[in-house]
C-alpha cells in the first residue's frame, strides 16, 4: 500500500470522527451496557469503529463478491442498531447474526474441512453439518469479540497482533499463501489508527465495529487455512482462542449461576482485572484502562509466538491452547477471589 492510500485512510477516520463528534451522533451511552462501563472514563466517545472499517472496506474492496459485501454491510447495520439501542433484545440480534452468517457461508462456500480429528472430519464431510459448524464458529467468534470490547484498545490491539503475526509468518515461510496481501495490510493500518485513538478513549468499536472486524478476520482466516492446508487448523485456533473461549466461559459460568445467558455483565476476565487494580488504587484511573489492555495483550503474546514458530505442529498448538486456557482460568480465579471475597 502506498503513502497516498495510507493518508486517505487516515483522512477518512479524521473526517468521520470530526463529523460525528460535532453533530453529537453515535456517542456511546455508557449506562446502557454494563460490560462497557469500565471503559467509560471518557464520557463521550464516538462509536465509529464499524462505520470507519466499513467505509474503508467499501472504497478499497468493493470488487469483492456481492454477497460478501452485502453481508459486511448487514452485520455493521445490525451492530449499529445495537449501539443505538434500536435493537436491544440480544436473542433477536443473535437470530439476525445467524441468518447473515448462513447466507454468507452458503453463497461464499465457506467450509472448515479438516480439524485433524477423524470423527469430526467425518461429520464435516456432510455439507449441511459443515455449514452449521462454520456458522457456529463464526457466531462464537463474533460474540466473544464483542465481550472483549470493554477496555480501550483491547479488541483492536488483539486483532492487530493477529494480522501482524500473519504478515510475519508469510515473510518467514515462503510457501505461505497470504491470499490478499493488500487486504491484510490495509486492515492493519485501519486498526493501527483506530487503536491509537481508542487507547485514549476518544472512539469505540462498539457492537458494529466488533461484529464487522471479527467477521472480516474470521472469514479471512477460514480461507487462509483452506489455501494453506499444510498449516495446522490449530494455528488459526491459537490465534482466535481468546475471544472464542471468553464466550464459552461466560456462557458456562452464567449457566452454573443460573443467570440469563443473554444478559451482559461485568465479570469478564479483563473487567475483573480492571476492577481489582482499581480497588488497589495503585495506578491513576486515566492510565488504568489502557494499562489493563496492554497487560492482557502482553499475556496473549507468547501464544502467538509459539503459533508462529510451530504453525504446522498440531500437537504443540493444541498444547498452547490448553496452556492459554489454563492461564486464563488461573488468572480469573485469582482476581475474582481477591476481588469478590476481599472487598
Amino acid at each position: 500500500m502506498d503513502l497516498k492510500n495510507l493518508f486517505f485512510i487516515f483522512l477518512i477516520f479524521i473526517t468521520l470522527f470530526s463529523i460525528f463528534k460535532k453533530k453529537n451522533f453515535l456517542i456511546d451511552n455508557v449506562s446502557y451496557s454494563s460490560h462497557k462501563i469500565i471503559g467509560a472514563e471518557n464520557k463521550s466517545p464516538v462509536v465509529i469503529g464499524g462505520l470507519y472499517i466499513l467505509v474503508v472496506y467499501l472504497i478499497f474492496f468493493y470488487n469483492h463478491p456481492l454477497v460478501f459485501v452485502a453481508s459486511m454491510i448487514c452485520i455493521t447495520l445490525l451492530g449499529l442498531m445495537s449501539d443505538q439501542n434500536i435493537l436491544t433484545n440480544p436473542n433477536k440480534r443473535l437470530i439476525f447474526q445467524i441468518l447473515i452468517l448462513l447466507l454468507l457461508s452458503y453463497f461464499e462456500d465457506l467450509q472448515i474441512k479438516d480439524v485433524k480429528f477423524d470423527i469430526l472430519n467425518l461429520f464435516l464431510s456432510n455439507e449441511y453439518f459443515n455449514l452449521f459448524f462454520t456458522v457456529f464458529c463464526l457466531a462464537i467468534l463474533i460474540n466473544g469479540s464483542n465481550f472483549l470490547d470493554g477496555l480501550n484498545g483491547l479488541l483492536a490491539g488483539y486483532y492487530l497482533m493477529i494480522l501482524i503475526s500473519i504478515i510475519i509468518l508469510a515473510n518467514f515461510y515462503t510457501n505461505v499463501d497470504i491470499i490478499d496481501y493488500n487486504f491484510v495490510t490495509t486492515l492493519i493500518f485501519v486498526l493501527f489508527i483506530f487503536f491509537i485513538f481508542n487507547i485514549f478513549g476518544l472512539v469505540y468499536l462498539g457492537d458494529s465495529g466488533s461484529y464487522l472486524l471479527s467477521l472480516l478476520i474470521g472469514v479471512y482466516l477460514i480461507k487462509f487455512n483452506y489455501n494453506n492446508n499444510f498449516l495446522s487448523p490449530y494455528y488459526v485456533a491459537v490465534l482466535l482462542w481468546y475471544p472464542a473461549f471468553e464466550n464459552f466461559f461466560s456462557l458456562f459460568r452464567r449457566i452454573l449461576k443460573k443467570q440469563k445467558t443473554s444478559l451482559p455483565d461485568n465479570l469478564h476476565l479483563h473487567q475483573i482485572i480492571f476492577l481489582y487494580l482499581q480497588n488497589k488504587k495503585v495506578f491513576k484511573k486515566k492510565i488504568l484502562n489502557p494499562l489493563c489492555s496492554f497487560l492482557i495483550l502482553l499475556i496473549s503474546l507468547p501464544g502467538l509466538l509459539f503459533a508462529y514458530n510451530f504453525p504446522a505442529k498440531s500437537s504443540i498448538l493444541v498444547s498452547v491452547i490448553f496452556f492459554n486456557i489454563s492461564l486464563y482460568l488461573i488468572l480469573y480465579y485469582f482476581f475474582f477471589k481477591n476481588l469478590v471475597l476481599k472487598k
